[in-house]
């Protein structure tokens, strides 16, 4: 139970050093900087579904014992048959998104860090026209 309860703790800081490092990176005046971390989440995301692939055949064991001896063990590779195009978007396409969902709260981020300093900027650039 304790271990579990510390797992918990560590994954919540982790998770939120990395928002904190989201909003840091969103509120540099390079835009770019911003974009680091949902760039970095996407191409996980991608490697993700590419890797869907791999799992398209089986690999089995069969191991023959007699009285507790092995005698034979001999593995099978069993191919799996090839689905179709809506088959592979159907796998695809849910896991892609799901694998998205810290892009999109990153993004979220970004935006809303942006729009701020937008409009921070916006009101320095009046009250400068003020001063004038």
């Amino acid at each position: 139970m304790i271990n579990m309860i510390i797992a918990l703790l560590v994954f919540l800081l982790f998770a939120g050093g990395i928002v904190w490092l989201q909003i840091f990176l969103s509120k540099k005046n390079n835009k770019w900087f911003g974009l680091i971390l949902p760039f970095i989440c996407l191409m996980f995301s991608l490697l993700i579904v590419l890797n869907i692939s791999t799992y398209s055949s089986i690999q089995t064991t069969v191991t023959e014992t007699v009285d507790g001896v092995v005698i034979s063990e001999e593995t099978k590779q069993i191919e799996s048959e090839k689905p179709g195009m809506l088959a592979i978007l159907g796998t695809i396409l849910p896991v892609f998104i799901i694998s998205n969902i810290p892009t999109i709260i990153l993004l979220a981020i970004y935006f809303a860090s942006r729009e701020k300093l937008n409009i921070k900027s916006q009101l320095d650039k009046m009250n400068i026209q003020d001063l004038e």
